[in-house]
């Protein structure tokens, strides 16, 4: 049975606001080696780490990322102030250049790299993949890149690169043809969404599940063939698995 693999989902999102660099340089220190990130396009065609199609939960400004170019983008706050207050007010939005910068400093670390389907539908499948790779490209084998948008995906592959995941909007959609023809190396699943029953070991693919923050829940699903989790709660939930996988070996020796 393959180790749990923690990925910190839009970073260490339970006490920093999602998506911005702090997020992520939390989670690295709290033992993330996997992280996960949301990425569109400013007006200008530059890519930032956003999770939501508008910018009101997040930053409190109206309009969406694609609206506003990226100069304006550095100001805008991301600090979450119905979830978080005020704690993290100088929060602003994050350009991904700043998250792979982050990445050449800890190679140990992976990261999965979502393309948004808002900012697809808003600038196209080959802009958005010209301007995401262009800026991954120095921390290009530490990367996959995901979606929800299947066509984004198919370009990717066709275009060659490397490591690739789909995001399931239902379980079922694995019957789809093109999701076969891709044969990605990841999928992403809602945990609400898997079949009650059964194991995962037929699947051609790693498959990664969100949002759990149970190391209980994530044992279960380590027991049907699931090693990847993704979870807000990084800390909690690597100290626990951590303190899990001790006591076993103190039981074995």
């Amino acid at each position: 049975m393959n180790p749990i693999k923690l990925i910190a989902h839009r970073g260490y999102q339970r006490l920093f606001p999602e998506n911005t660099l702090l997020s992520y340089v939390e989670a690295i220190k709290a033992g993330a080696r996997f992280i996960e990130t949301d990425i569109q396009l400013s007006a200008d065609g530059f890519p930032v780490l956003y999770h939501d199609r508008k910018l009101k939960r997040s930053s409190t400004i109206k309009g969406a990322i694609h609206d506003h170019p990226l100069n304006q983008l550095l100001h805008t706050p991301n600090h979450e102030p119905k979830r978080l207050g005020n704690t993290h007010l100088g929060q602003t939005i994050t350009p991904l250049s700043d998250l792979a910068s982050l990445l050449l400093t800890h190679p140990e670390v992976h990261a999965f790299i979502e393309a948004k389907s808002c900012t697809i539908d808003a600038h196209g499948i080959n802009k958005v993949y010209q301007r995401i790779t262009e800026t991954l490209a120095p921390v290009a084998q530490q990367c996959t890149l995901i979606s929800f948008h299947i066509g984004f995906i198919g370009y990717a592959k066709a275009a060659g690169w490397h490591s690739l995941g789909i995001a399931l909007r239902r379980w079922k959609d694995l019957r789809k043809t093109d999701i076969k023809a891709i044969s990605p190396e990841y999928l992403f699943a809602d945990v609400s969404d898997l079949p009650s029953k059964g194991d995962f070991n037929h699947l051609n693919a790693k498959l990664a599940v969100y949002e759990i923050d149970s190391p209980d829940v994530a044992r279960s699903l380590q027991q049907r063939g699931i090693e990847y989790i993704e979870t807000f709660a990084i800390d909690n939930m690597h100290q626990a698995l951590v303190k899990n996988l001790k006591t076993a070996v103190n039981q074995q020796a």
